[in-house]
Protein backbone atom coordinates (compact mmCIF):
# COMPACT_ATOMS: atom_id res chain seq x y z
CA UNK A 1 0.00 0.00 0.00
CA UNK A 2 2.87 2.52 0.50
CA UNK A 3 5.04 1.59 -2.20
CA UNK A 4 1.39 2.27 -4.31
CA UNK A 5 1.13 6.03 -2.57
CA UNK A 6 4.67 6.69 -3.06
CA UNK A 7 4.57 5.67 -6.87
CA UNK A 8 1.35 7.23 -6.99
CA UNK A 9 3.02 10.83 -5.16
CA UNK A 10 5.75 10.33 -7.84
CA UNK A 11 3.60 10.23 -10.47
CA UNK A 12 1.48 13.67 -9.78
CA UNK A 13 4.76 14.92 -8.80
CA UNK A 14 6.32 14.43 -12.20
CA UNK A 15 3.11 15.58 -13.99
CA UNK A 16 3.20 18.69 -12.47
CA UNK A 17 6.78 19.09 -13.33
CA UNK A 18 6.18 18.65 -17.11
CA UNK A 19 3.40 20.61 -17.14
CA UNK A 20 5.17 23.50 -15.98
CA UNK A 21 8.07 23.19 -17.75
CA UNK A 22 5.65 22.71 -20.59
CA UNK A 23 7.01 19.32 -22.17
CA UNK A 24 4.51 18.02 -24.52
CA UNK A 25 6.86 15.25 -25.88
CA UNK A 26 7.92 13.60 -22.41
CA UNK A 27 4.17 14.04 -20.88
CA UNK A 28 3.05 12.53 -24.50
CA UNK A 29 5.50 9.66 -23.80
CA UNK A 30 3.98 9.29 -20.19
CA UNK A 31 0.67 8.92 -21.23
CA UNK A 32 2.00 5.71 -23.08
CA UNK A 33 3.76 4.20 -19.91
CA UNK A 34 0.88 4.35 -17.36
CA UNK A 35 -2.63 3.80 -17.80
CA UNK A 36 -5.56 6.30 -17.81
CA UNK A 37 -6.66 5.78 -14.58
CA UNK A 38 -3.60 5.98 -12.65
CA UNK A 39 -2.63 8.76 -13.92
CA UNK A 40 -6.45 10.52 -13.40
CA UNK A 41 -5.51 9.12 -9.76
CA UNK A 42 -2.15 11.13 -9.89
CA UNK A 43 -4.36 14.23 -11.50
CA UNK A 44 -6.37 14.11 -8.44
CA UNK A 45 -3.89 15.63 -6.09
CA UNK A 46 -2.80 17.99 -7.82
CA UNK A 47 -3.98 21.73 -8.79
CA UNK A 48 -7.01 22.13 -10.99
CA UNK A 49 -5.10 24.58 -12.65
CA UNK A 50 -2.69 21.65 -13.32
CA UNK A 51 -5.10 19.57 -14.29
CA UNK A 52 -6.65 20.99 -16.66
CA UNK A 53 -3.45 22.14 -18.40
CA UNK A 54 -2.41 18.34 -18.66
CA UNK A 55 -5.82 17.35 -20.03
CA UNK A 56 -4.96 19.67 -23.24
CA UNK A 57 -1.26 18.79 -23.46
CA UNK A 58 -2.11 15.12 -23.60
CA UNK A 59 -3.63 13.72 -26.81
CA UNK A 60 -7.31 13.92 -27.12
CA UNK A 61 -7.59 9.83 -27.19
CA UNK A 62 -6.21 9.83 -23.62
CA UNK A 63 -7.67 13.08 -22.08
CA UNK A 64 -11.19 11.31 -22.71
CA UNK A 65 -10.19 8.32 -20.90
CA UNK A 66 -8.82 10.34 -18.22
CA UNK A 67 -11.85 12.17 -17.69
CA UNK A 68 -14.67 9.71 -17.18
CA UNK A 69 -11.87 9.04 -13.89
CA UNK A 70 -11.73 11.61 -11.86
CA UNK A 71 -13.40 13.29 -9.48
CA UNK A 72 -17.16 14.33 -10.37
CA UNK A 73 -16.25 18.03 -8.59
CA UNK A 74 -13.14 17.72 -10.51
CA UNK A 75 -14.64 17.24 -13.68
CA UNK A 76 -17.15 19.89 -12.96
CA UNK A 77 -14.48 22.80 -12.31
CA UNK A 78 -12.25 21.57 -15.38
CA UNK A 79 -16.32 21.68 -17.67
CA UNK A 80 -16.59 25.30 -16.34
CA UNK A 81 -13.25 26.40 -17.17
CA UNK A 82 -13.28 25.57 -20.87
CA UNK A 83 -14.31 27.09 -23.97
CA UNK A 84 -17.45 25.39 -25.66
CA UNK A 85 -14.95 24.36 -28.69
CA UNK A 86 -12.41 22.13 -25.83
CA UNK A 87 -15.46 20.75 -24.23
CA UNK A 88 -16.59 19.59 -27.96
CA UNK A 89 -13.23 18.37 -28.37
CA UNK A 90 -12.89 16.45 -25.14
CA UNK A 91 -16.27 14.99 -25.01
CA UNK A 92 -16.55 14.09 -28.91
CA UNK A 93 -14.14 11.36 -27.99
CA UNK A 94 -15.73 10.02 -25.04
CA UNK A 95 -18.68 6.56 -25.48
CA UNK A 96 -22.17 8.10 -25.09
CA UNK A 97 -22.39 5.86 -22.07
CA UNK A 98 -19.41 7.87 -20.20
CA UNK A 99 -20.81 10.92 -21.44
CA UNK A 100 -24.26 10.31 -19.71
CA UNK A 101 -22.67 8.83 -16.20
CA UNK A 102 -20.92 12.09 -16.56
CA UNK A 103 -24.11 14.29 -17.19
CA UNK A 104 -25.71 12.13 -14.19
CA UNK A 105 -23.25 13.81 -11.40
CA UNK A 106 -23.66 17.82 -13.06
CA UNK A 107 -25.63 20.72 -11.92
CA UNK A 108 -28.20 22.02 -14.70
CA UNK A 109 -25.77 24.79 -16.00
CA UNK A 110 -22.53 22.36 -16.98
CA UNK A 111 -25.36 19.68 -17.84
CA UNK A 112 -26.18 22.32 -20.72
CA UNK A 113 -22.64 23.19 -22.05
CA UNK A 114 -21.62 19.78 -22.94
CA UNK A 115 -25.23 19.49 -24.36
CA UNK A 116 -24.81 22.36 -26.78
CA UNK A 117 -21.23 21.37 -27.35
CA UNK A 118 -22.34 18.03 -28.70
CA UNK A 119 -23.22 17.00 -32.13
CA UNK A 120 -26.11 16.62 -33.07
CA UNK A 121 -26.51 13.05 -33.54
CA UNK A 122 -24.91 12.57 -30.10
CA UNK A 123 -27.13 15.06 -28.38
CA UNK A 124 -29.63 12.82 -30.21
CA UNK A 125 -28.17 9.65 -28.56
CA UNK A 126 -27.26 10.98 -25.25
CA UNK A 127 -31.93 12.21 -24.78
CA UNK A 128 -32.23 8.86 -25.87
CA UNK A 129 -30.75 7.03 -22.86
CA UNK A 130 -31.35 9.64 -20.02
CA UNK A 131 -35.44 9.32 -20.70
CA UNK A 132 -34.92 5.58 -19.19
CA UNK A 133 -35.78 5.64 -15.91
CA UNK A 134 -32.75 4.82 -13.31
CA UNK A 135 -32.00 1.05 -12.68
CA UNK A 136 -32.72 -0.18 -15.81
CA UNK A 137 -31.45 -1.68 -18.90
CA UNK A 138 -31.67 1.32 -21.22
CA UNK A 139 -30.59 3.41 -18.59
CA UNK A 140 -27.00 1.96 -18.02
CA UNK A 141 -26.89 0.75 -21.87
CA UNK A 142 -24.23 2.38 -24.45
CA UNK A 143 -25.31 3.02 -28.22
CA UNK A 144 -22.03 3.27 -29.12
CA UNK A 145 -21.63 -0.26 -31.15
CA UNK A 146 -21.27 -2.12 -34.81
CA UNK A 147 -24.17 -3.93 -36.36
CA UNK A 148 -24.37 -5.75 -39.82
CA UNK A 149 -26.94 -6.60 -41.70
CA UNK A 150 -28.39 -10.02 -42.49
CA UNK A 151 -27.28 -10.36 -46.32
CA UNK A 152 -23.67 -8.78 -45.72
CA UNK A 153 -20.89 -10.99 -46.96
CA UNK A 154 -17.73 -11.73 -44.18
CA UNK A 155 -15.78 -9.16 -46.11
CA UNK A 156 -18.56 -5.82 -45.94
CA UNK A 157 -18.55 -6.63 -42.32
CA UNK A 158 -15.07 -6.62 -41.46
CA UNK A 159 -14.82 -3.27 -43.20
CA UNK A 160 -17.68 -2.18 -41.05
CA UNK A 161 -15.43 -2.63 -38.41
CA UNK A 162 -12.41 -1.03 -39.94
CA UNK A 163 -14.53 1.97 -40.33
CA UNK A 164 -16.17 1.95 -36.96
CA UNK A 165 -12.88 1.12 -34.87
CA UNK A 166 -12.70 4.54 -33.07
CA UNK A 167 -16.66 4.66 -32.28
CA UNK A 168 -17.68 1.13 -31.16
CA UNK A 169 -17.10 0.32 -27.88
CA UNK A 170 -17.06 -3.77 -28.66
CA UNK A 171 -15.00 -5.15 -30.50
CA UNK A 172 -15.18 -8.66 -30.19
CA UNK A 173 -19.37 -9.52 -30.44
CA UNK A 174 -21.32 -7.56 -33.06
CA UNK A 175 -25.01 -7.92 -33.75
CA UNK A 176 -27.15 -8.51 -36.67
CA UNK A 177 -30.10 -7.26 -38.11
CA UNK A 178 -32.34 -6.89 -40.67
CA UNK A 179 -33.17 -3.48 -42.45
CA UNK A 180 -35.97 -2.55 -39.95
CA UNK A 181 -33.19 -3.27 -36.94
CA UNK A 182 -34.90 -5.98 -35.70
CA UNK A 183 -32.38 -8.26 -33.69
CA UNK A 184 -31.51 -11.34 -36.00
CA UNK A 185 -28.58 -12.78 -34.21
CA UNK A 186 -25.03 -12.79 -32.79
CA UNK A 187 -21.42 -12.97 -34.55
CA UNK A 188 -17.98 -13.31 -32.83
CA UNK A 189 -15.03 -11.62 -34.41
CA UNK A 190 -13.25 -14.84 -34.41
CA UNK A 191 -15.95 -16.35 -36.73
CA UNK A 192 -15.40 -13.29 -38.95
CA UNK A 193 -11.42 -14.05 -39.08
CA UNK A 194 -11.80 -18.04 -39.84
CA UNK A 195 -14.45 -17.45 -42.58
CA UNK A 196 -14.25 -16.77 -46.38
CA UNK A 197 -14.99 -13.04 -47.45
CA UNK A 198 -17.84 -14.16 -49.91
CA UNK A 199 -19.66 -15.65 -47.07
CA UNK A 200 -22.79 -14.46 -46.27
CA UNK A 201 -22.74 -13.17 -42.05
CA UNK A 202 -26.71 -15.17 -41.93
CA UNK A 203 -24.66 -18.13 -42.79
CA UNK A 204 -22.56 -18.01 -39.99
CA UNK A 205 -24.29 -15.66 -37.35
CA UNK A 206 -25.51 -17.88 -33.98
CA UNK A 207 -29.04 -17.08 -33.97
CA UNK A 208 -29.46 -18.04 -30.34
CA UNK A 209 -29.87 -14.03 -28.95
CA UNK A 210 -30.04 -13.60 -25.34
CA UNK A 211 -30.85 -9.40 -25.10
CA UNK A 212 -32.48 -7.56 -22.35
CA UNK A 213 -35.44 -5.27 -23.14
CA UNK A 214 -34.83 -1.41 -22.75
CA UNK A 215 -37.23 -1.58 -19.51
CA UNK A 216 -35.66 -4.65 -17.67
CA UNK A 217 -34.46 -4.33 -14.32
CA UNK A 218 -30.77 -4.11 -13.90
CA UNK A 219 -30.42 -6.57 -11.95
CA UNK A 220 -31.97 -9.00 -14.13
CA UNK A 221 -29.38 -7.62 -16.96
CA UNK A 222 -26.68 -8.75 -14.17
CA UNK A 223 -28.14 -12.05 -13.62
CA UNK A 224 -27.77 -12.91 -17.43
CA UNK A 225 -24.22 -11.84 -17.70
CA UNK A 226 -23.81 -14.28 -14.23
CA UNK A 227 -25.67 -17.11 -15.69
CA UNK A 228 -24.25 -17.29 -19.14
CA UNK A 229 -20.73 -15.78 -18.98
CA UNK A 230 -20.55 -12.86 -21.48
CA UNK A 231 -19.46 -9.71 -21.95
CA UNK A 232 -21.73 -7.77 -23.65
CA UNK A 233 -25.83 -8.04 -24.32
CA UNK A 234 -28.03 -6.36 -26.54
CA UNK A 235 -30.86 -4.52 -25.54
CA UNK A 236 -33.94 -4.17 -27.50
CA UNK A 237 -37.15 -2.43 -27.11
CA UNK A 238 -40.86 -2.95 -27.21
CA UNK A 239 -41.22 -3.08 -30.63
CA UNK A 240 -38.03 -5.50 -30.88
CA UNK A 241 -35.78 -3.39 -32.68
CA UNK A 242 -32.42 -3.61 -31.62
CA UNK A 243 -31.18 0.16 -29.20
CA UNK A 244 -28.08 -0.21 -27.41
CA UNK A 245 -26.10 -3.13 -25.58
CA UNK A 246 -25.06 -3.41 -22.24
CA UNK A 247 -20.68 -4.04 -21.96
CA UNK A 248 -18.91 -6.05 -18.94
CA UNK A 249 -17.72 -2.61 -17.51
CA UNK A 250 -21.07 -0.75 -16.94
CA UNK A 251 -22.39 -4.29 -15.06
CA UNK A 252 -19.22 -4.42 -12.75
CA UNK A 253 -20.40 -0.61 -12.24
CA UNK A 254 -24.18 -2.02 -11.44
CA UNK A 255 -22.87 -4.84 -9.18
CA UNK A 256 -20.62 -2.48 -6.87
CA UNK A 257 -24.25 -0.67 -6.57
CA UNK A 258 -26.56 -3.00 -5.79
CA UNK A 259 -24.22 -4.77 -3.31
CA UNK A 260 -23.51 -1.19 -1.51
CA UNK A 261 -27.29 -0.64 -1.55
CA UNK A 262 -27.78 -4.45 -0.08
CA UNK A 263 -25.25 -3.92 2.43
CA UNK A 264 -26.58 -0.27 3.66
CA UNK A 265 -30.56 -1.95 4.12
CA UNK A 266 -28.86 -4.67 5.99
CA UNK A 267 -27.61 -2.15 8.52
CA UNK A 268 -30.45 -0.24 8.42
CA UNK A 269 -29.55 2.62 5.99
CA UNK A 270 -31.68 4.22 3.36
CA UNK A 271 -29.14 3.57 0.10
CA UNK A 272 -27.50 7.12 -1.51
CA UNK A 273 -26.19 7.25 -4.61
CA UNK A 274 -23.23 9.68 -3.37
CA UNK A 275 -20.04 8.77 -2.22
CA UNK A 276 -19.64 9.31 1.57
CA UNK A 277 -17.87 12.76 1.88
CA UNK A 278 -19.91 13.96 -0.93
CA UNK A 279 -23.34 12.99 0.79
CA UNK A 280 -24.29 15.93 2.99
CA UNK A 281 -24.93 16.00 6.58
CA UNK A 282 -28.92 16.27 6.21
CA UNK A 283 -28.93 13.34 3.61
CA UNK A 284 -26.82 11.41 6.02
CA UNK A 285 -29.26 11.92 8.93
CA UNK A 286 -32.04 11.39 6.86
CA UNK A 287 -31.15 7.68 5.74
CA UNK A 288 -30.14 6.39 8.85
CA UNK A 289 -32.67 8.54 11.32
CA UNK A 290 -35.67 6.38 9.80
CA UNK A 291 -34.19 3.14 10.44
CA UNK A 292 -33.30 4.18 13.98
CA UNK A 293 -36.52 5.41 15.16
CA UNK A 294 -38.29 2.12 13.65
CA UNK A 295 -36.20 0.17 15.85
CA UNK A 296 -36.14 2.19 18.70
CA UNK A 297 -40.35 2.29 18.48
CA UNK A 298 -39.78 -1.54 18.11
CA UNK A 299 -37.49 -2.24 21.03
CA UNK A 300 -41.11 -0.77 22.95
CA UNK A 301 -42.33 -4.44 22.92
CA UNK A 302 -39.14 -6.02 24.43
CA UNK A 303 -39.36 -3.24 27.49
CA UNK A 304 -43.08 -4.04 27.85
CA UNK A 305 -42.19 -7.53 27.79
CA UNK A 306 -39.46 -7.15 30.69
CA UNK A 307 -41.86 -5.11 32.37
CA UNK A 308 -44.50 -7.54 32.54
CA UNK A 309 -42.14 -10.30 33.84
CA UNK A 310 -40.40 -8.49 36.35
CA UNK A 311 -44.40 -8.02 37.99
CA UNK A 312 -45.13 -11.37 37.93
CA UNK A 313 -41.40 -11.92 39.72
CA UNK A 314 -42.25 -9.71 42.39
CA UNK A 315 -46.12 -9.83 42.76
CA UNK A 316 -47.17 -8.83 46.36
CA UNK A 317 -43.54 -7.74 47.42
CA UNK A 318 -42.88 -4.39 48.45
CA UNK A 319 -40.49 -4.12 45.68
CA UNK A 320 -43.08 -3.26 43.06
CA UNK A 321 -44.59 0.08 45.33
CA UNK A 322 -43.24 3.06 44.03
CA UNK A 323 -43.48 4.68 47.94
CA UNK A 324 -42.02 1.94 49.52
CA UNK A 325 -39.04 2.72 52.09
CA UNK A 326 -36.98 0.95 49.40
CA UNK A 327 -37.95 3.00 46.39
CA UNK A 328 -34.25 2.78 44.81
CA UNK A 329 -35.03 -0.96 44.24
CA UNK A 330 -38.07 -0.09 42.86
CA UNK A 331 -36.60 2.36 40.46
CA UNK A 332 -33.69 -0.03 39.62
CA UNK A 333 -35.74 -3.03 38.38
CA UNK A 334 -38.87 -2.31 37.71
CA UNK A 335 -37.83 1.75 36.00
CA UNK A 336 -34.67 1.35 34.96
CA UNK A 337 -33.80 -2.35 33.90
CA UNK A 338 -36.39 -2.74 31.15
CA UNK A 339 -35.53 0.31 29.85
CA UNK A 340 -31.40 -1.57 28.73
CA UNK A 341 -32.80 -3.49 25.77
CA UNK A 342 -33.89 0.29 24.52
CA UNK A 343 -30.87 1.60 24.92
CA UNK A 344 -28.46 -0.44 23.67
CA UNK A 345 -30.19 -2.17 20.73
CA UNK A 346 -30.52 1.83 19.61
CA UNK A 347 -27.13 2.38 20.28
CA UNK A 348 -25.88 -0.93 19.28
CA UNK A 349 -27.82 -0.46 15.75
CA UNK A 350 -26.20 2.92 15.38
CA UNK A 351 -23.15 2.15 15.89
CA UNK A 352 -23.04 -0.31 12.86
CA UNK A 353 -24.64 1.85 10.84
CA UNK A 354 -21.12 4.41 11.01
CA UNK A 355 -19.06 0.90 10.89
CA UNK A 356 -20.97 -0.62 7.90
CA UNK A 357 -20.32 2.58 6.02
CA UNK A 358 -17.42 3.09 6.49
CA UNK A 359 -16.09 -0.41 5.74
CA UNK A 360 -17.99 0.45 2.64
CA UNK A 361 -16.50 3.81 1.86
CA UNK A 362 -12.81 2.13 2.79
CA UNK A 363 -13.50 -0.73 0.26
CA UNK A 364 -14.53 1.64 -2.35
CA UNK A 365 -11.63 3.79 -1.79
CA UNK A 366 -13.86 6.83 -1.08
CA UNK A 367 -12.41 7.12 2.54
CA UNK A 368 -8.69 6.51 3.75
CA UNK A 369 -7.41 5.99 6.83
CA UNK A 370 -5.69 9.42 6.48
CA UNK A 371 -8.94 10.84 6.10
CA UNK A 372 -10.24 10.37 10.46
CA UNK A 373 -10.62 13.50 11.78
CA UNK A 374 -12.57 14.53 8.69
CA UNK A 375 -14.81 11.13 9.12
CA UNK A 376 -15.18 11.73 12.74
CA UNK A 377 -16.43 15.58 12.53
CA UNK A 378 -19.04 14.09 9.66
CA UNK A 379 -20.38 11.05 12.31
CA UNK A 380 -20.46 13.87 15.36
CA UNK A 381 -22.66 16.13 13.52
CA UNK A 382 -24.77 13.56 11.96
CA UNK A 383 -24.94 11.45 15.63
CA UNK A 384 -25.74 14.85 17.34
CA UNK A 385 -28.58 15.98 14.57
CA UNK A 386 -29.74 11.75 14.54
CA UNK A 387 -29.80 12.19 18.30
CA UNK A 388 -32.01 15.06 19.05
CA UNK A 389 -34.19 13.67 16.17
CA UNK A 390 -34.57 10.14 18.12
CA UNK A 391 -34.21 11.66 22.04
CA UNK A 392 -37.43 13.71 20.53
CA UNK A 393 -39.15 10.66 19.14
CA UNK A 394 -38.29 8.50 22.34
CA UNK A 395 -40.10 11.31 25.39
CA UNK A 396 -43.20 10.49 23.17
CA UNK A 397 -42.65 7.30 23.26
CA UNK A 398 -42.01 7.22 27.33
CA UNK A 399 -44.63 9.71 28.26
CA UNK A 400 -47.55 7.58 26.25
CA UNK A 401 -46.25 4.10 27.70
CA UNK A 402 -46.28 5.38 31.23
CA UNK A 403 -49.61 7.19 30.87
CA UNK A 404 -51.26 3.29 29.65
CA UNK A 405 -48.60 1.40 32.64
CA UNK A 406 -49.75 4.20 35.13
CA UNK A 407 -53.32 5.26 34.52
CA UNK A 408 -52.91 8.57 33.48
CA UNK A 409 -50.72 9.33 36.64
CA UNK A 410 -48.00 11.21 35.74
CA UNK A 411 -47.27 13.37 38.58
CA UNK A 412 -44.16 10.68 39.98
CA UNK A 413 -41.14 12.10 39.96
CA UNK A 414 -39.38 9.41 39.67
CA UNK A 415 -40.88 8.93 35.93
CA UNK A 416 -39.52 11.94 34.99
CA UNK A 417 -36.45 11.18 36.31
CA UNK A 418 -36.42 7.72 34.40
CA UNK A 419 -37.54 9.42 30.98
CA UNK A 420 -34.86 12.24 31.43
CA UNK A 421 -32.12 9.59 32.49
CA UNK A 422 -33.09 7.66 29.33
CA UNK A 423 -32.93 10.61 27.05
CA UNK A 424 -29.50 11.72 28.52
CA UNK A 425 -27.91 8.93 28.09
CA UNK A 426 -29.34 8.06 24.95
CA UNK A 427 -28.11 11.48 23.05
CA UNK A 428 -24.72 10.73 25.08
CA UNK A 429 -24.25 6.91 23.94
CA UNK A 430 -25.79 7.63 20.74
CA UNK A 431 -22.43 10.10 19.58
CA UNK A 432 -20.04 7.47 21.80
CA UNK A 433 -21.50 4.78 19.27
CA UNK A 434 -20.63 6.70 16.23
CA UNK A 435 -17.51 7.79 16.87
CA UNK A 436 -16.92 4.18 18.16
CA UNK A 437 -18.65 3.17 14.77
CA UNK A 438 -16.32 4.94 12.59
CA UNK A 439 -12.98 4.93 14.75
CA UNK A 440 -12.84 0.87 14.65
CA UNK A 441 -12.51 0.19 10.68
CA UNK A 442 -10.04 2.71 9.86
CA UNK A 443 -8.20 1.53 12.87
CA UNK A 444 -8.16 -1.93 11.42
CA UNK A 445 -7.00 -0.15 8.18
CA UNK A 446 -4.26 0.87 8.91
CA UNK A 447 -3.30 -2.36 11.15
CA UNK A 448 -3.79 -3.69 8.01
CA UNK A 449 -6.19 -6.24 9.31
CA UNK A 450 -10.16 -6.50 7.52
CA UNK A 451 -11.93 -3.75 8.74
CA UNK A 452 -15.49 -5.50 8.60
CA UNK A 453 -13.74 -8.57 10.33
CA UNK A 454 -12.29 -6.29 13.36
CA UNK A 455 -15.41 -3.86 13.68
CA UNK A 456 -18.28 -6.00 13.78
CA UNK A 457 -17.46 -8.14 17.45
CA UNK A 458 -15.40 -5.18 18.86
CA UNK A 459 -17.90 -2.32 18.28
CA UNK A 460 -20.86 -4.93 19.31
CA UNK A 461 -19.12 -5.25 23.10
CA UNK A 462 -17.83 -1.49 23.58
CA UNK A 463 -21.41 -0.02 22.79
CA UNK A 464 -22.89 -2.36 25.15
CA UNK A 465 -20.54 -2.33 27.50
CA UNK A 466 -20.43 2.09 27.13
CA UNK A 467 -23.64 2.38 26.77
CA UNK A 468 -24.93 0.09 30.06
CA UNK A 469 -22.12 2.39 31.95
CA UNK A 470 -23.54 6.10 30.98
CA UNK A 471 -27.07 4.59 31.28
CA UNK A 472 -26.64 3.93 35.23
CA UNK A 473 -24.37 6.81 35.53
CA UNK A 474 -26.98 9.18 34.32
CA UNK A 475 -29.84 7.35 36.68
CA UNK A 476 -27.09 7.52 39.73
CA UNK A 477 -26.92 11.10 39.28
CA UNK A 478 -30.60 11.88 39.23
CA UNK A 479 -31.58 8.96 41.42
CA UNK A 480 -28.97 9.46 44.65
CA UNK A 481 -31.42 11.07 46.95
CA UNK A 482 -33.56 7.99 47.20
CA UNK A 483 -30.62 5.67 47.92
CA UNK A 484 -31.02 5.44 52.12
Amino acid sequence: MLEKEDNLKSLSELIEKLVIDNDIKKLRELEEEHYPQDIAEALENLDEKIVIISLRLFTNDTSSEIFPHLDADLQEEIINKMSSQQVSELFGELYTDDIVDILEEMPSNIVKKILRSSTPEARAQINNILKYNDDTAGSIMSVDYTRFKVYWTVTEAIEKIRERNEESEDHNTFYVVDDLNNLKGTIELRDLVFSKGSVLISEIMDERVLFAFTKDDQETVVEKFKKYDITTLPVINVQQKLVGIVTVDDVIDVIEEEVTEDIYKMAGISPTDDEYFKTSIWKMVKSRSVWLMFLMVSATLSQVIITLFLNIYHAGREVVNPESNNQIEYIVTMLLTPLLTVISGTTGNAGSQSSTMIVRALSLKEVETKDYARVMWKEFRVASITGLILVSVNFVRMVVIYSIQQKGDLNQAILWYTIATLSISMYISLIMAKLIGGTLPIIAKKLKLDPAVMAAPLLTTLVDALSTAIFFSIGLIFFTQFIN
